[in-house]
């Protein structure tokens, strides 16, 4: 049997107990600590919102290494230190790895609270990989003012109720040729959810049972990525019982000692590998930059100067997620108005929309400066027969 708890916070949790023909046996919500977890395998599903799922690029490395690498591969998409994150590995594919990347503090949290219940979990997932997965479909589903999305194996987000519209239409136009045929729409019909019109075919389905229950039937292990790895991974179990022989204690004296000493190996392996590492980059920087007189961190100071030499400079604190929220709450002020595309690039949202006329472009442009605290340009501003064509470029307000 298999327990599945969907946990927001220790007063809010939801669960479902399922039997190995997948048969629901049990299921409510309520507190965390009125949860009974004895002896079932537990699947522990933690908010979306609080897991980047992204894709990292590691060109020739060896899977043993890429927990390494991954870290620093993402290092310039993260807003937080990437000693604060926590980087679990999913499916490889070629040179790029599936990550899912949680701060150490949202998984000591977690951890905590079941701890606390005297829960022990067995996997961890972000529960929008928990979402159904369809060839050439996305994933919807509804939980409470949270959109849950799915839009592939290892891929999806969590998406504001009320910017879902705006959001699902960006991600659309971003997936291009990729994008799906249709997207099935679960319990997303009524609390204030307004369906966008998209160009694609929405399947809207009723939902009787709790998302959770939903969730653990569509639940498939090699599609998820667990949190629990690295230094939150479970350590196996000691046997049940030792049984004081003097035979079996020499054997396992022999064993810990053989043990040690391949670690001790594998450890001055890597080492060694790192160093050799290290001294290669070192030595291409040297090869790049020979003006170079000082290196103490040749990737670190590779990057910068890369960076130097195009031009790089301050970016703009607000990510496409923040824009997108901060801009539809002025743009649902405005009445008349479609959006036709929208592109995300460097810290800046460019925006082609139709709107009534002059004037109201006007307003929306002062609600965005005024309201939302944005840098907003009209590029350009064309009629088009009762109507105007805008295109507006859309930034954070300065770190």
């Amino acid at each position: 049997m298999s327990l599945f708890i969907h946990l927001e916070s220790a007063e809010c949790a939801s669960w479902v107990k399922l039997a190995a023909d997948g048969a629901v046996k049990a299921q409510g919500q309520g507190a965390l600590a009125e949860i009974d977890s004895g002896g079932e395998r537990v699947i522990v599903l933690v908010p979306g919102e609080d897991a980047l799922l992204c894709q990292a690029e590691v060109p020739g490395q060896k899977r043993r290494l890429l927990a390494q690498a991954v870290p620093y591969a993402l290092e310039e998409q993260l807003i937080d230190d990437v000693e604060e994150q926590h980087f679990a590995l999913g499916a490889l594919n070629g040179d790029q790895v599936n990550v899912a990347v949680v701060s150490h503090e949202k998984m000591q949290q977690w951890l905590a609270l079941l701890q606390q219940v005297g829960i022990e979990a067995d996997q961890i997932i972000p529960d929008v990989l928990a979402l159904p997965l369809q060839e050439n479909s996305w994933q919807l589903l509804q939980h409470n003012n949270r959109l849950l999305l799915r839009c592939g194996e290892q891929s999806g987000m969590a998406l504001d109720v009320d910017t879902a519209a705006i959001s699902l239409k960006a991600l659309l136009a971003e997936a291009g040729d990729a994008k799906p045929a249709s997207i099935i729409c679960q319990g997303v019909s009524g609390a204030g959810v307004s369906l966008p019109e998209l160009d694609v075919e929405l399947v809207v389905e009723s939902v009787s049972d709790l998302p959770v229950a939903l969730l653990a039937a569509a639940y498939q292990e090699q599609g998820a990525i667990n949190l629990l790895q690295g230094q939150y991974s479970r350590r196996e179990r000691i046997s049940k019982y030792w049984r004081p022989w003097r035979a079996a204690a020499a054997l396992l004296a022999v064993f810990i000692v053989v043990q040690f000493a391949n670690g001790i190996v594998d450890q001055q392996r890597l080492a060694a590998e790192k160093t050799a590492l290290l001294a290669d980059i070192e030595q291409i920087y040297r090869q790049t930059f020979p003006e170079a007189r000082k290196v103490v961190n040749a990737k670190l100071q590779m990057e910068r100067a890369l960076k130097s030499l195009r031009g790089g400079g301050s970016a703009s604190s607000e990510g496409f997620t923040e824009l997108l929220a901060l801009a539809g709450e002025q743009f649902k002020q405005s009445s008349n108005l479609d959006i036709q595309r929208l592109s995300y690039k460097n810290g800046q949202l460019d925006v082609a929309l139709f709107i009534a006329d002059l004037q109201q472009l006007d307003q929306l442009k002062q609600r965005l400066v005024d309201k939302a605290r944005m840098q907003v340009e009209i590029q350009s501003a064309t009629a088009k027969g009762d109507r105007v064509e805008a295109r507006l470029r859309i930034k954070g307000t300065a770190s």
